[in-house]
């Protein structure tokens, strides 16, 4: 953090999570479950530029976004308006639908109940370009998403809907090419409730690290309904106990990787290990003005 803040990420790559996947993989209900924070969400390209979420614990929620030259404050009481400005940011920096490979959202978020994590929300794996976007949205996106794959310090947090072939997952095999031996990879599962019946037993076999198997493993989270998307929001709270109430009674209840809770202190204590791993070849970085 006090290398961020002296700008130093701006020279040298600064271990860090990278939220990847494909649209519509549930990257939003991901990085929710994980922050607390309601990200914008629909179909197509709605994460249209990079997005850093750096979470710490504080005595009181608390919010501040900057992007350019613009810095908003949002407070304990106004934490519904959050979504409504990473909308506003996003359109401030990209126009309407446009895309942008080279600008920023930055969060800081703190809370009591926060992790110390620091995470990237980049666009999803685009497959073709749609009205009132550039036709090479395709590239520029393909291009920010191997700027991240291939800078060592990032853990890349492949989230992969449940309900699909793992051995089609584009994710994962971007993932192996940069990382083939996995140190540097975690797979989330998402939508364990939308798999076909009489084909749990396939995705416990991903889940258990036997199917395309990673040296950091599975997680599995469940995603909110779409009734209770478009019901009453659920505090966080609420939302970790129904997840752990659907998990307990599902076919992967013996599991010791799912819900969001395991995964954070995974993140956590797998982010700290890199940070050991980096840290003296970093200091030799700032010493010689960065690695350009």
């Amino acid at each position: 953090d006090a290398l961020r803040k002296d700008g130093v990420h701006k020279k040298i790559t600064i271990p860090q999570i990278a939220v990847m996947g494909d649209q519509s993989s549930g990257k939003s209900s991901v990085l929710e479950a994980i922050s607390g924070i309601q990200f914008p969400r629909g179909t197509g390209l709605v994460t249209r530029c990079a997005t850093q979420i750096t979470m710490s614990q504080g005595t009181e929620w608390l919010a501040e976004l900057r992007a350019a030259d613009e810095v908003r404050t949002v407070g304990v009481n106004e934490q519904a308006d959050l979504t409504r400005h990473i909308e506003e940011l996003t359109i401030k920096l990209c126009g309407d639908k446009g895309f942008c490979a080279d600008k920023i959202i930055e969060i800081k978020l703190q809370a009591p109940d926060a992790p110390d994590l620091t995470i990237i929300d980049l666009p999803g794996i685009v497959r073709t370009h749609t009205a009132g976007q550039s036709e090479d949205v395709k590239e520029q996106v393909d291009g920010l998403l191997d700027r991240y794959l291939k800078q060592s310090r990032t853990i890349i947090l492949a989230v992969i809907p449940s309900n699909v072939d793992i051995a089609t997952v584009d994710i994962i095999e971007r993932a192996s090419k940069v990382d083939p031996s996995g140190e540097r990879t975690i797979g989330v599962l998402t939508k364990p409730d939308l798999v076909d019946r009489g084909g749990e037993s396939e995705v416990r076999n991903v889940l258990e690290n036997r199917t395309k198997p990673l040296h950091q493993g599975y997680f599995m989270l469940k995603n909110k309904s779409q009734e209770q998307l478009k019901g009453t929001p659920l505090t966080p709270q609420e939302a970790r106990d129904a997840e752990l109430a659907y998990f307990a009674t599902s076919e992967y209840a013996a599991s010791n990787r799912v819900g969001v809770e395991v995964l954070r202190s995974a993140l956590t204590n797998l982010l700290v290990s890199q940070i050991q791993k980096a840290l003296p070849s970093m200091l030799e970085e700032v010493d010689f003005g960065g690695d350009f």
